[in-house]
């Protein structure tokens, strides 16, 4: 793809945007750059690109390419603007696609930087890999970073709003489950976009599904499958899990505890299978392998009372299994920022041993709401809050899970924010004792 010379709006400031300025910049592109945020185009990063304080619709039907931040929706009026005028836009991820040869991407609902992660430790005991996307490592960087490596890529529904040429030599979709609803509207509108990731797969490459889901591509291309339940190319048996006739790792060696870990780590290794990786090196990056920070994370003990941050659950499949993987009475901590979701849902799955919930932030009275008297709970404002209320009724053998199941931008910028601010009440809450 030629850019040299063309104009180029990249419209958002974040990280993905500055790496995409960069990546253009190198292509010899004029790149022009805006934000809502006037602040963000101070930066001196920014030193060989045109700032543009205002946008009009004249001055946007010129150029010839606008790069969009994931964080801009379809509702927004450049996107209108620009389509009126067939303005070619591109996401930060489709428009450094172009530039790599032989990409693995991954989507779903759940588990996908777990997946990622994971692939990319068991490619790199084969050739290099690196792990990037919406793990917070754009691709353009890793295409201007690490021009040769093979690009492990975590791939949000956002960035799939704007990816007609994205092609991927491998791809799969975890699983859909309710989630951004409010930037999406239905749940039927969230699942094509996921399954977008499949469109651009040719004949000679890999779909690795999961035969206890059923998401598939509907063009011809290769597969590989897994399954916990029935025989795939990667399956159960006897607490172990086999590629093919051979074993590749049993269950309690694995530092990934539950269900969906198990079919996370079946997924990455259909990938290492892809790209050859022998199954000893698969087991090595396995046995080493540990859980994502805030995804789970035991965090410590205080007066026989276990803290658990799982900051990183952002929608209900992934809080209950959070909750699925704890064997001991549960208080739970729900609360944040609204998405949209339906919490009846999430108040219908929880298990007995959940003997408290308490709900904080913007959702707590939906929370309240879907509860229906079926749980014990407790409403507090703030995250903060929520913490004293647990710990004042917590008694030994318990264990606190943060498991928010929605977004946490009422209160924090993100969900690591979040997750620090638990574990640094954890950690004043045992200096007291």
């Amino acid at each position: 793809m030629n850019f040299k010379n063309k104009n180029v709006l990249v419209y958002g400031m974040s990280s993905s945007g500055e790496w995409a300025s960069k990546l253009l910049l190198n292509k010899k592109a004029k790149v022009f750059l805006f934000d809502d945020n006037k602040e963000k185009l101070k930066s001196k990063r920014f030193k060989d690109c045109y700032l543009v304080q205002s946008l009009s619709e004249n001055f946007i039907s010129q150029f010839d390419f606008i790069v969009l931040s994931p964080s801009i929706d379809l509702e927004n009026e450049v996107v209108k603007i620009a389509n009126k005028f067939n303005i070619k836009i591109y996401s930060e991820l489709e428009l450094a696609s172009l530039f790599c040869k032989d990409m693995i991407a991954i989507t779903g609902t759940n588990g996908k930087t777990t997946t990622v992660e994971l692939v990319n430790a068991m490619i790199n005991q084969k050739q290099k890999a690196v792990a990037c996307g919406n793990i917070g490592y754009p691709l353009s960087r890793a295409v201007l970073e690490n021009r040769r490596s093979l690009k492990v890529v975590e791939v949000s529904s956002f960035m799939l709003e704007h990816a007609d040429e994205f092609a991927p030599t491998s791809a799969t979709i975890l699983n859909i489950e309710p989630d951004h609803l409010i930037r999406h509207k239905t749940i039927e509108e969230y699942a094509k976009l996921k399954y977008g990731i499949f469109k651009n797969l040719k004949s000679k490459n890999y779909a690795v599904i999961n035969l206890d889901n059923s998401i598939a591509p509907k063009n011809k291309t290769l597969t590989i499958t897994y399954s916990q339940n029935r025989l795939a190319d990667v399956y159960l048996n006897n607490g172990a899990i086999y590629l093919h006739n051979e074993k590749v790792i049993n269950l309690n060696e694995l530092k990934l505890k539950g269900k969906h870990n198990i079919y996370n780590v079946m997924c990455a290794i259909c990938f290492a299978h892809i790209y050859k990786v022998p199954t000893n090196k698969i087991y090595n990056a396995l046995k080493d392998f540990s859980p994502d920070k805030f995804r789970i994370e035991e965090v410590g003990e205080v007066r026989k009372i276990k803290f658990v941050n799982d900051s990183k659950s952002t929608n209900i499949a992934s809080t209950l299994a959070a909750v699925g993987s704890i064997n001991a009475p549960t208080i739970l901590l729900l609360g944040g920022s609204k998405k949209g979701l339906n919490y009846s849902k999430l108040f219908s799955g929880l298990p007995k041993r959940v003997k408290v919930v308490i709900a904080f932030g913007e959702i707590s009275q939906d929370l309240l709401l879907a509860n229906d008297g079926k749980f014990r709970i407790f409403e507090q404002s703030n995250l903060c809050e929520a913490f004293d209320c647990a710990v004042q009724i917590a008694e030994k053998g318990d264990t606190i899970l943060l498991s928010p199941a929605t977004a946490s931008y009422d209160e924090f910028q993100n969900y690591i924010e979040r997750g620090e601010a638990f574990n640094k009440k954890v950690r004043e809450y045992a200096d007291k004792e």
